[in-house]
Parts: structure tokens; sequence; C-alpha cells
């Protein structure tokens, strides 16, 4: 069930800073690709376990707060890609966006990968996100892009394996654009 929301509406002064801590450090967990275990979390942020409990139910909850930012800028980037004339290079802007910022930002790469929702708002944006690479790769179907069989979900397990790949020894890849042609060309129809 989605009812929690990853970024709440308002926050007395005192929540804000402690929400902000939590936020911080957890962030600093996930970049060094370590997992952000709430307990963990509030220790180092010098709160108690109930206060990180309260802003985070779970660790997905956490998760999902720290990759909406990077989520709304990935979706905000495909509905660009989305509306360019050319399906081909529109497929190639929104394939190269997406690995880029799964590349870029641990904690979407791995909402991303996890492939599940908690909040509210995230899930509505990953909704939104599937309905507009879905009508991408309708059209690239149409034009003999794109093969009859991959949608949305597919593409985003691929994705999630070359971010798995990218990232491997915590040296991401220096030329990630040749890992999207390389998807691109898998996709295409035999």
């Amino acid at each position: 069930m989605t009812i929690a929301m990853a970024r709440p509406e308002a926050l007395r002064s005192d929540a804000q800073r402690n929400r902000t801590a939590l936020l911080d450090v957890a962030r600093a967990f996930v970049d060094r690709g370590e997992p952000a275990l709430l307990n963990a979390v509030a220790h180092e942020a010098g709160v108690g376990v109930g206060t990180a409990y309260r802003h985070f139910p779970s660790q997905q909850h956490l998760l999902e707060a720290l990759a909406i930012d990077a989520l709304e800028d990935m979706l905000d980037q495909v509905r660009d890609a989305v509306v360019l004339p050319d399906t081909g290079d529109a497929l190639r802007g929104v394939v190269t966006t997406a690995f880029r910022s799964m590349v870029g930002d641990a904690a979407l790469g791995d909402l991303l990968t996890n492939g599940g929702f908690s909040c509210a708002d995230t899930a509505a944006l990953a909704g939104d996100l599937v309905v507009s690479v879905d009508a991408l790769l309708e059209r690239g179907r149409a034009e003999g892009l794109v093969r009859a069989d991959i949608d949305a979900d597919d593409l985003r397990r691929l994705l999630c394996g070359m971010r798995t790949a990218a990232v491997a020894g915590g040296h991401p890849v220096e030329r990630p654009d040749r890992y999207a042609e390389v998807l691109l060309s898998g996709i295409r129809p035999a």
C-alpha cells in the first residue's frame, strides 16, 4: 500500500532539521555503496531511532525520500526526450538520460533496481515515467526501431543491469553513451 509521502508537506523546524540530518547521513551511506539502515543512520545523525522511524517507517521510505528529486529530474528529462520529432533521437535521449541518472545517483539507481514503491508520490512519478516511456516505445515499434516484445519494464530492467555493470568496483563507466548504444542495438528488431 502506498500511503506515505517521500516529501512531507510541512514540518516543524526541529522536525525538518532532524529529517535533513537523517537524509544527509543516509545519502552518505548510499553514496559509499552501504545500506542506509535506519538504526545506523539515526545513530550517526545524532537522533533517536524513534525519530528516524517517525520520518521513515521503513528503509524503503528512506530510499524513496533520497531518490525523489532525482526521479523528478529524470522524468522531466525523459519527457523532453520523448517529444523530440526524431524517434531514434528520442530513444537515444531516454536511454542515455536514464542510464546516466541511475549511475550518477545511487539512491535513484537502487530505487529503480528494486522496482517497488511505498510512497504515493514516488509511485505516481514512476507511473508517469512508465506512461512516457511506453508511448515512446510504441512510436519506436511503429517505425521499426523497437522489438514488439519490449515494454517500459523491460527497458528498466535492462538499464538496471547496465547500471550494475557500470558501477562495479566503485568506478562508474567513463563512456555511458557506449552502453546506451549497445542497449539500443539490442532492442531493435532482428
